[in-house]
């Protein structure tokens, strides 16, 4: 099953099925997950990008099980189909949600009341509006490879603002390389917190871990966390790879 961490109002849009469909980007990260979440070893990952493109029966109409989760806040657990179309211009993963199997955190999802204003003056003619946010074209600069972008903003985002959203939706190669890392680095860390508890330090310390290695601060950790013994490193691929081992080994990559 495949995690991909979101935030709230995407949960909610999935959860109530106002959200039909969920891109990724074509990066060697998503390729990785996707051709792995469709069971096929990363050495078919060739034809399995083809049947996807080419929407071959056995791939694309596959039904697999997502769940999107909001920093643990919230999640949604659903079955999708995956094929490669285009978005903007530009090839991506798109995952048509076909059901949803599991709503949690369902109360975090609804929004928090207006709390009562006491001893306010009422103000005639001007009944309660609410804030209007106005999102304009702007132009961003990437501050990898320094071309600009037209992005959507709101006014009166400052130019700091602007470039790092430019930065983020830009499609050079270092944009791309450092939004893998940041899903790499958001996947390892949904999953350290489901595993580790925040006590003791635990939590802590193996998010250190797994920052220092991905980093390439030093080239393992190895923790010893009651009876198991957790060595975090980076595989050929550059993918975070934690091993546990008690009586059982247990190897998780990102």
């Amino acid at each position: 099953m495949l995690t991909i961490t979101t935030n709230k109002t995407e949960i909610k849009g999935i959860a109530d099925r106002s959200i039909k469909e969920r891109t990724l980007p074509i990066t060697d990260f998503w390729t990785k997950r996707i051709v792995n979440l469709l069971g096929a070893p990363d050495s078919d990952k060739k034809e399995i990008m083809h049947n996807l493109t080419e929407g071959r029966t056995g791939t694309t109409d596959a039904e697999r099980e997502v769940t999107f989760t909001a920093g643990g806040v919230a999640a949604v657990r659903v079955k999708v189909t995956i094929r490669i179309g285009q978005q903007s211009g530009f090839d991506c993963f798109i995952l048509t949600i076909r059901d949803v199997l599991e709503i949690r955190g369902r109360e975090n999802l609804e929004p928090e009341p207006e709390p009562e204003r006491e001893g306010e003056p009422e103000v005639v003619g001007m009944p309660n509006a609410p804030a209007v946010r106005v999102i304009t074209k702007q132009i961003g600069f990437c501050k990898y490879c320094g071309q600009s972008r037209i992005i959507e903003a709101p006014e009166g985002f400052s130019a700091a603002d602007l470039n790092e959203q430019a930065s983020d939706e830009c499609d050079c190669d270092e944009a791309r390389r450092q939004r893998e890392r940041r899903a790499k680095m958001e996947a390892a860390g949904m999953w350290a917190q489901n595993m580790f508890s925040k006590e003791n330090g635990q939590l802590q310390t193996v998010l250190c871990a797994i920052r220092s290695t991905f980093e390439g601060s030093i080239d393992y950790v190895t923790i010893k966390i009651g009876k198991k013994t957790h060595k975090i490193d980076t595989d050929s691929d550059g993918m975070i790879r934690i091993r546990s081992t008690f009586r059982d080994s247990n190897e998780e990559t990102f």
